[in-house]
């Protein structure tokens, strides 16, 4: 294991596995670092933990900022695996760091216990915080502003010395040079250690015929020099080295020895930063695949994901630049004009901090005052899209939220009630599959249990009591949504050729899963018993393990096409259709 420039150890030293990239990752420590991984390579509970660590125990009291696409995802995805990287490597909330709170305040006799190297540090930011609701305190005092591109606002006005950034595909390439704008400041205290001003970034392959993903983070591969890099992992095999021998030694109580190997130690740890301080070792780029974790993957692994042909295998796995080709996209007309990404109130994003759960008065494009719509996909992942018409003839798709199995109806729609408990008008109208009507007569269709779901609470006891709101469930009697039909009248939608059909806003930030699914779900071809081919969906990626639906299936996507395909909207596309066809010649 590489040497860590530690004040002091503060956590007891223990055996454990870290696969190969994230040891060279640790032995370089460089101050810029950009990879490109593939899913599972343990990026963000290795390389980038171990990386926070480091730079908290180098620079004491510096303000660092961890930026990601959306503050959901930072609160339910990023932060989780962080905090995962930090209990296994022996650091506790609480003990070393805590979040979203002042860090505590310790009395004259409990500094006393306090290593002397920390006593100035200890929980003392060197800059000046107003707020801690999304910070994280280290026992170095280094404070971590956490952040996103869509709440920009709680980023602006500040200095920092390093900036932290996991799936930066998903980060515009002038958003983030304004953000690196504000990496500056504090030189006097900070400029001598290798990661003032570095930068730290993480993503798995970027595939730009997607809308919303970029790859200029593959650009950063110019500015690697593998001369400098390799100067430094060669100096830090030998520092290995001679850790090694002063521990054997110092465990023998071989005083003499011990001192000896220690000064050797010095030396090569003097010799490793110089390395990397050099200009030539600042940037490390690489690019790998999942194997690089295949000892915790398991070959199996591998073989399933291969074998199945399900989702982006060359891209997510294997981290292969991706072919630019989207003409077999079954939502071909969807650009970027149908994205916004201001969907977020600037007067309430500061209100819930990286700990608070946000709700409805985030949303800077909900009315209250008007009724809700969603659109609702059952299955083993529950896809709500959740929208309202607007003024001249738009219609904006403000929300997405889903649950996966085991979780079911209920749980998405406590979910709902909680978020949007703050809307006034609490009367819903509902989209859904055909089949959710299933069994209605007998009352235990899907949609009849959604309704009940969201029209009562029920205790602890079981006892039921109204909740306020009233759900209408309008896809009643309604026919099949045959797939060749939704192809027709998603590409009129979307190519604005039908003016009697709204324009379709979707939030980015807010709905990435239905973004995501909208731009990844492809056509299939498929015979017809007349002897022709038909357009249909391929829905194959429903078939993957099901924590890889919400970002790689078309499952959201399903949810999105109930709530626009009304009988109405319908309607206009089929007349349309049909009078292009009467009037074509033979």
């Amino acid at each position: 294991m590489a040497w860590r420039p530690k004040i002091k150890k503060t956590v007891d030293t223990a055996v454990a596995f870290m696969n190969w990239l994230a040891q060279m990752a640790l032995m370089v420590l460089p101050k810029y670092l950009y990879l490109v991984l593939g899913r599972g390579s343990a990026k963000t509970t290795d390389i980038l933990v171990e990386r926070l660590i480091a730079i908290a125990e180098d620079m004491p009291g510096a303000p660092v900022v961890w930026v990601s696409d959306t503050y959901s995802n930072l609160q339910k995805n990023v932060l989780p695996s962080v905090l995962e990287g930090l209990e296994r490597k022996g650091y506790k909330e609480g003990i070393h760091y805590v979040i979203g709170k002042a860090p505590p305040v310790f009395s004259e006799a409990e500094k006393e216990d306090l290593p002397a190297a920390l006593k100035e540090h200890f929980w003392k930011p060197y800059n000046k915080i107003v707020s801690y609701k999304h910070t994280m305190i280290w026992y170095t005092g280094l404070n971590v502003t956490f952040g996103s591109l869509d709440r920009p606002a709680s980023l602006a006005g500040r200095s920092y010395v390093h900036a932290f950034g996991d799936e930066v595909k998903y980060f515009p390439e002038h958003k983030i040079a304004n953000l690196l704008k504000s990496v500056r400041g504090y030189m006097v205290k900070y400029g001598k250690s290798v990661f003032y001003r570095g930068h730290t970034f993480t993503t798995d392959m970027p595939n730009p015929a997607n809308i919303g993903e970029h790859d200029w983070i593959l650009k950063q591969v110019n500015k690697m020099r593998k001369s400098g890099i390799l100067r430094i992992l060669k100096t830090a095999f030998v520092l290995n080295e001679a850790i090694q021998e002063r521990v054997y030694y110092q465990q023998r109580n071989d005083l003499e020895e011990t001192a000896k190997k220690l000064r050797t130690e010095e030396r090569w740890k003097e010799r490793w930063r110089v390395a990397r301080s050099l200009k030539d070792g600042h940037t490390l780029f690489f690019i790998a695949s999942s194997l690089v974790n295949i000892d915790i993957l398991s070959n199996e692994w591998f073989t399933d994901a291969v074998e199945s042909d399900l989702g982006d295998v060359d891209t997510a796995i294997l981290s292969l630049k991706p072919s630019l080709d989207s003409g077999d996209r079954f939502y071909p007309n969807i650009t970027e004009v149908n994205f916004y990404k201001d969907g977020l109130d600037p007067r309430w994003h500061d209100r819930f901090g990286i700990k608070d759960t946000a709700d409805c008065r985030e949303l800077l494009y909900l009315n209250k005052k008007k009724i809700i719509e969603i659109g609702l996909d059952f299955g083993n992942m529950m896809s709500m899209c959740i929208g309202q018409p607007k003024p001249n003839n738009e219609y904006r798709v403000l929300k997405f939220m889903y649950t996966l199995s085991p979780k079911h109806i209920t749980h998405l729609a406590n979910e709902f009630k909680e978020y949007f408990a703050p809307q006034e008008e609490k009367t819903i109208h509902c989209y859904y599959d055909r089949a959710g009507n299933n069994q209605a007569a007998a009352g235990v269709d899907q949609a009849t249990q959604f309704k009940n779901a969201i029209e009562y609470n029920t205790d602890d006891q079981g006892n039921k009591k109204r909740s306020g709101w009233k759900v209408v469930l309008m896809s009643k009697n309604q026919g099949t949504i045959y797939q060749k039909e939704e192809y027709v009248f998603m590409q009129t939608l979307f190519a604005g050729n039908e003016r009697r059909l709204p324009k379709v806003l979707i939030d980015m930030y807010q709905c990435k899963e239905l973004k995501a699914s909208l731009e990844l779900a492809r056509t299939k071809i498929k015979p017809t018993k007349s002897g022709g081919k038909m357009i249909t969906k391929n829905k194959t990626s429903e078939s993957l393990p099901i924590h890889r639906l919400p970002l790689e299936s078309t499952n959201p996507s399903d949810s999105f096409k109930y709530m626009l395909m009304r009988r109405e909207w319908r309607n206009l596309v089929k007349s349309r259709s049909t009078r292009i066809e009467d009037t074509t010649p033979v």
